[in-house]
C-alpha cells in the first residue's frame, strides 16, 4: 500500500528509514517538517504506529485501481500491454525470444539464472558477435520487481533499435558502429512476483535469516557495499536490504559477469519513477566524478534538460539530471558499481514524475496504456540515442539538449581551486597572482573519486588563494582572472541580502544563508572580457520530489532592471560542492549583477567570484615584481582589496591613506600574516570616496612597504 507520512521534522526522515520502511519520496515542509511516501505493509504500519506515526493511504487514479483488480482476479491475462515473465505466449522470455527468431539483427541469450532459476536475458541488437573495435553500450531494466514501466522501457528501446533506427538519418552506421546490449528484466522472479501475488514487490525472491524474503539487487554490487547504513539497510526486512555480501544474488553476479565479458563505455538502468537521470557518485553528498562534464553533456542541466517529460498531466515537465546524492545517497547500487569499477559512465533513469492522472498519485502502477507508455518511450529515446552516439568519443559528446562536454575547465577558484583535466595530462601546476611581485606556483593534486576514465578532478588549496586575483595552469591554456568575489567572512561587503551564519567548512567559519530572501552582488565591470562564469560553492535542502522549493542563479546586464536565469538548483546536498556557471553577456554590456533567489529552499552559500577568462595580470605581476607589497586589484572596483607583503616576525600595522595624507584606515595586527582585507570602508565604518589612496604595511622588524592605488567603485 502507498502511504503519506506526515513528520515534524527533517531529521525523523532516518528514523523512519531505519525501520525499513519502504520511503520513495521525501517533501520538506516550509514549517521545517516533511512528509514522506512509502511502501508500506501491514507489519509497517504497526512499526509507525507504536512510535505515533500515521501511515495514510495515497488515493490512486481509478483506471490505476482498476488494473490492480483485474490483476489481482486475472493475473497477467488482465493487461493489454504488459507482460509476466513466465507465459508461454506473450510473456517477456517467451516474446524475446519469438522477436530474435524473426530478425537477423537480434540475438538473445541468457548471462545467468536467477534465485528461482529464471534465465536473466540478455538481448543484443546489431552486428553479430563481439567486434573488438565496436565500444559497448550497455541498456538494464527491472532491477525493482515492481516497476513496470521500466520492463517496458527496454522492449521498446530493442523494437526500435532492432526495427526503426536505420530509417533515420546515420542510424544504420551508428547501429553497425557499436555493439548495443538491452537487458529487459534483472529481477526475473520479482518481477514473476508482482504479477502472482504482491504488485508492490521490490526485491528479488532470495529467502533471509528470520523468515523474510528478498534482496535489493541494486543495492547489492560490489561498489561502495555497506558504505553506509542511509544508502543501504543491514535488516532482512528493509526494502533496501543489501544482502550478506556484496554480489550475494545470482542477478547481481551475472551483470558483473557480463560487464567483464563486455566492459560496457555507457550504460543506462532504467527505473520508476522520480522523473531524473542520475549519475555517479551516489554513495556520499556532495561528491563528483572528475567526468562530470561528460555525464553532465548526456544528463543536461537543470536549464537543458536531456529528458522532457510530455506527460499531459505530469507535475514535472522534465527530468532532473544530477549526481545519485540529489535524489538520496545509495550504495551497491549499479551506477557506482559499473563507474568504479570499470569506470563506464553509468545512468540511472527514472522514469515518469508519479503524480498525477485525474489529480491522483500513480507512483510505481504506471497504467497499462499503450498512448501513455508510447509517450513515456519518445521522450526518454533521444536520451538513449546520445548514449549510444556518446561511446564512441565520450570527451567530445553532445547530449540530447546541445549540452556538449569540454575536458579541462575551472570548476572553483577559491579558497580551494578545483580544475578538470584530460586524464593523460598528468602532474600540473597551478599559478597564482596576487599582485604581489612574480606569481607562484603550486602543484595540482588529483582527487581520489575524482580520477576518470577520461578526465581528472585536480585540486589545490593554498593560504594564498583568497587573496589571488588570477590563477593559471598554463599546460591547459586555462586561466581566470577575478572581477569579483564575496565570502561570508567579509563586513562592509556590497553584496546584499541573505543572513550571514556560523556555518560554513569553506572559507572561514561563516556563510550566508537564505530560504525565502535573495543575495545580490553590485554591478562588476565586464566590458570588453571573455569567457565569464560564475563560481560559487553551495549546499541545500530540497529535494527531486518538490521542485517548487528550489535555488535560482540569475544575472542582469542592465543594473537589475531586468534578470535572466542562469542556473538552477534542486535536491537535497547536506555538504558543500563547487559549482561554476557560464555567463553569456550580451554584446556592449559593460557590467554584470547576480544574484541567489532562495525559493523556498534552504540554501548556503560561500567564496562567491565573477571570474574572466582572459587575463593579463600575470605580466603585470611580473612587472612590479621590485614593490614585494602587493595588491589584489588596481583600481580596486568591488571590496574587499587584500594587500600582500613578506612576512616579517612579530607584530604589523596596515594603514590607508587618501592621496592628500588623511588616515583613512589604521589596523594593527598582533601576528604578521602577510595578507589584510579592507572592505574599503574608513574608521568610522563608512565607504570610502573613489579615488587615490596610498598603503603603508609596517613590520615588527622597522621594515616598511608603500604602495598607491586607486579605488574605482561601479555606481560611486
Amino acid at each position: 500500500m502507498t502511504t503519506r507520512i506526515a513528520l515534524r521534522t527533517v531529521a525523523a526522515v532516518d528514523s523512519v528509514r531505519r525501520l525499513g520502511i519502504d520511503i520513495v519520496e521525501v517533501h520538506r515542509e516550509r514549517d521545517g517538517g516533511a512528509t514522506v511516501v512509502a511502501v508500506v505493509s501491514a507489519r509497517d504500519r504497526a512499526l509507525l504506529a507504536a512510535r505515533g506515526w500515521f501511515a495514510e493511504e495515497v488515493p490512486r487514479p481509478p483506471l490505476v485501481a482498476a488494473m490492480e483488480a483485474r490483476r489481482a482476479a486475472l493475473g497477467s491475462a488482465a493487461f493489454a500491454v504488459y507482460r509476466d515473465f513466465d507465459d508461454p505466449a506473450r510473456g517477456v522470455a517467451a516474446y524475446l525470444r519469438a522477436f530474435a527468431a524473426s530478425r537477423a539483427n537480434v540475438v538473445v541469450d541468457s548471462v545467468g539464472a536467477s534465485v528461482e532459476g529464471r534465465p536473466i536475458l540478455a538481448v543484443k541488437v546489431g552486428p553479430s558477435g563481439d567486434g573488438s573495435t565496436r565500444p559497448n553500450v550497455l541498456f538494464l531494466a527491472t532491477y525493482h520487481a515492481r516497476e513496470w514501466a521500466a520492463t517496458e522501457m527496454a522492449l521498446r528501446l530493442v523494437r526500435f533499435l532492432a526495427d526503426s533506427l536505420a530509417a533515420r538519418p546515420g542510424g544504420a552506421a551508428l547501429l553497425a558502429s557499436r555493439d548495443v546490449w538491452i537487458i529487459p528484466v534483472v529481477n526475473p522472479d520479482g518481477y514473476q512476483y508482482t504479477f502472482t501475488t504482491t504488485r508492490l514487490w521490490r526485491k528479488n525472491r532470495s529467502r533471509n535469516p528470520g523468515g523474510s524474503f528478498g534482496v535489493d539487487l541494486n543495492r547489492n554490487h560490489a561498489g561502495f557495499f555497506a558504505f553506509d547504513d542511509a544508502g543501504s539497510s543491514p535488516a532482512p526486512s528493509s526494502e533496501t536490504y543489501r544482502g550478506p555480501a556484496a554480489e550475494s544474488e545470482p542477478e547481481a553476479r551475472a551483470v558483473a559477469a557480463f560487464h567483464r565479458a563486455h566492459p560496457p563505455i555507457v550504460g543506462v538502468s532504467y527505473h520508476t519513477y522520480t522523473g531524473a537521470v542520475l549519475y555517479p557518485w551516489g554513495h556520499a553528498f556532495g561528491i563528483v566524478t572528475g567526468d562530470q562534464p561528460i555525464f553532465a553533456a548526456l544528463a543536461g542541466t537543470a536549464a537543458l534538460p536531456a529528458v522532457r517529460d510530455s506527460l499531459p498531466a505530469d507535475v514535472l515537465r522534465a527530468y532532473t539530471p544530477g549526481p545519485g546524492w540529489l535524489l538520496y545517497p545509495t550504495n551497491g547500487d549499479y551506477d557506482g558499481w559499473a563507474y568504479h569499477e570499470f569506470r563506464t559512465l553509468a545512468f540511472t533513469t527514472e522514469l515518469t514524475a508519479g503524480c498525477c492522472i485525474g489529480g491522483a498519485y500513480y507512483g510505481f502502477e504506471f497504467p497499462d496504456d499503450e498512448a501513455l507508455l508510447e509517450r513515456v518511450f519518445r521522450d526518454n529515446l533521444p536520451f538513449a540515442l546520445s548514449a549510444i552516439e556518446a561511446a564512441g568519443d565520450p570527451v567530445h559528446a553532445t547530449g540530447a539538449s546541445g549540452v556538449s562536454a569540454y575536458d579541462a575547465a575551472f570548476e572553483a577558484v577559491w579558497p580551494r581551486v578545483v580544475v578538470t583535466a584530460p586524464a593523460a595530462a598528468g602532474g600540473l601546476t597551478l599559478d597564482i597572482a596576487t599582485g604581489a611581485g612574480v606569481p607562484r606556483s603550486v602543484p595540482l593534486a588529483a582527487d581520489t573519486l575524482g580520477v576518470g576514465r577520461y578526465l581528472h578532478r585536480l585540486v589545490s588549496a593554498d593560504p594564498g588563494l583568497a587573496g589571488a586575483q588570477a590563477v593559471r595552469v598554463s599546460r591547459l591554456g586555462l586561466a581566470v582572472e577575478v572581477l569579483g568575489r564575496e565570502g561570508g567572512e567579509w563586513a562592509g561587503s556590497p553584496w546584499v541580502g541573505m543572513e550571514v551564519v556560523f556555518d560554513s567548512l569553506v572559507e572561514g567559519s561563516l556563510a550566508y544563508y537564505g530560504d525565502h530572501t535573495m543575495l545580490t552582488s553590485p554591478d562588476i565591470a565586464v566590458a570588453g572580457r571573455r569567457g565569464l562564469r560564475l563560481f560559487f560553492w553551495t549546499r541545500h535542502q530540497g529535494s527531486i520530489y518538490d521542485q517548487s522549493l528550489a535555488g535560482v542563479v540569475e544575472a542582469s546586464t542592465d543594473r537589475g532592471a531586468t534578470w535572466t536565469e542562469v542556473w538552477r538548483i534542486v535536491g537535497a546536498a547536506t555538504q558543500w560542492y563547487p559549482v561554476a556557471v557560464p555567463l553569456t553577456v550580451a554584446e556592449g554590456a559593460s557590467t554584470v549583477r547576480v544574484r541567489f533567489v532562495a525559493e523556498g529552499m534552504p540554501w548556503y552559500l560561500d567564496a562567491l567570484a565573477v571570474g574572466a577568462a582572459d587575463t593579463r595580470l600575470f605580466d603585470a605581476s611580473a612587472a612590479s615584481q621590485g614593490n614585494p607589497l602587493g595588491v589584489s586589484a588596481n583600481p580596486v572596483r568591488v571590496a574587499p582589496i587584500v594587500f600582500t607583503w613578506p612576512v616579517g616576525q612579530g607584530a604589523a600595522r596596515v594603514q590607508v591613506f587618501s592621496f592628500y595624507g588623511t588616515l583613512v584606515a589604521d589596523e594593527p595586527l598582533p601576528a604578521d600574516p602577510g595578507l589584510y582585507r579592507w572592505d574599503l570602508t574608513t574608521r568610522a565604518g563608512e565607504p570610502v570616496a573613489n579615488g587615490a589612496y596610498i598603503v603603508v604595511v609596517t613590520r615588527g622588524d622597522g621594515v616598511r612597504y608603500r604602495r598607491r592605488f586607486f579605488v574605482l567603485r561601479s555606481g560611486s
